[in-house]
This record gives C-alpha cells, structure tokens and sequence, in this order.
C-alpha cells in the first residue's frame, strides 16, 4: 500500500522512493509499514525513514495510550521500547515541503537483500545554500541513525565536492559497524562515504531544481 500510495508520492516521495527497496513485491504486499518499524531490524528501510521522518509511534495497551518519538524507540537490533502489553496502532510522520530535495541510496548485494549500508537525506534550498538538513543511514550499526553532526555539516553551506569529502571523511571516523559474513566494518564505512556522497547530491540537485523553478 505505502509503495503505491499516491499520497505517499506526492507528500513524502523520498519514502516512496525507499519502498521499493523493500526486500520483494510479496513481503511489499503482506508486511505493513508498523510491524517493520516494530521489528527494529537496523538493516531495513522504514525504521530509518521513521527516524528520518520524525516519527512518533502510538502504542496502546490496558493502561491507555503512549507517545514515543523514533529517537527513543530504537534501543538495539531488533529491540523496541514497547513494553510487553503494549501494541502499535499508528506511526506519524513528517510530510515535506514542496521544495524539498531528497536523495536516497542503498547496497546490496542483491535485489531484495538487507542493505550492506544505506542513507537518506532532505534538504531544501534557500539562496543558494543547505536548510532544513535531515541525514539518516542504516545497516551501519545496531539501530537506524540519524546523525545530527553530518546534518550541521551541510546546513548552511553549498553542497560542493569539498564538502562532500568532508562528510565523508567524518563518517568515516563516526560510524562504527560490525563485521559479519556479508561484509566487513572497513568496507561497511567505505559504502557509507560513497553513499553519503550519492544522496547529498541527489538531494541537494532537487533542492536547488525547485529553488529556480520557485524563482522563475
């Protein structure tokens, strides 16, 4: 539903955009949006976009309602804050301005698989320079992360290549993966800093796409 929503795309199309690398189309058909959050796993895509997103988790249980920001609610890999009585009936989000820019980029060794690392970033463009940044990545650590010091690396600024060697040479000493069978922490970082370079452009061209248009 979230993959072919046309309110998805029109409001939120950067997580339009990661649907479609959401494993294949019968888990697309059959998973929901909330039990992929709630299952936590630090490579898949809609916990990031949650965090991404702002997101607030409304979770219920015999006691009444309770509110949990993305930020509090991943606390490992594939652990949740939820207590043991308690369910999810809702996920908001944040929808994005029109002229927003996004950019979202992910590897993998197949179509399909969990992501070796991925990142996801908005931003908007306003007299030529970065506002509004917002920079998530997964399958770089035990939750999905979004990381502040990348974000006040790029607000403000141009998006230039300088910069964007920059942000990587700073992921590059903030991240810390693990090594497993699919990849190891070095190479994990590596794809990170590619990743991270692919999407801040991608973002910041649509950014500046809609700035022009909003001036022509």
């Amino acid at each position: 539903m979230t993959a072919t929503d046309v309110l998805v795309q029109k409001h939120v199309p950067i997580l339009h955009d990661a649907m479609h690398h959401v494993a294949h189309m019968t888990v697309r058909n059959r998973g929901t949006f909330c039990g992929s959050v709630c299952h936590a796993d630090p490579a898949a895509e809609m916990p990031m976009m949650t965090l991404l997103l702002n997101g607030t988790i409304i979770a219920c249980s015999i006691r009444g309602e309770r509110q949990i920001s993305a930020s509090e609610f991943f606390v490992g890999s594939l652990m949740n804050a939820l207590e043991p009585d308690e369910f999810v009936t809702a996920i908001e989000i944040d929808t994005l301005p029109p002229d927003t820019g996004w950019g979202f980029e992910e590897f993998s060794k197949r179509h399909g698989d969990f992501a070796l690392a991925c990142v996801a970033t908005t931003m908007r463009s306003v007299d030529g320079v970065a506002r509004d940044v917002r920079f998530g990545m997964m399958g770089v650590g035990e939750t999905p992360l979004r990381l502040s010091e990348i974000e006040q690396r790029a607000e403000g600024k141009t998006i230039s290549d300088d910069l964007l060697a920059d942000i990587a040479e700073a992921l590059n000493g903030t991240l810390h993966p693990n090594t497993d069978i699919h990849a190891s922490a070095d190479y994990r970082r590596h794809l990170a800093g590619v990743l991270a370079r692919r999407a801040i452009r991608s973002a910041w061209k649509r950014a500046h796409l809609q700035e022009s248009k909003a001036h022509d």
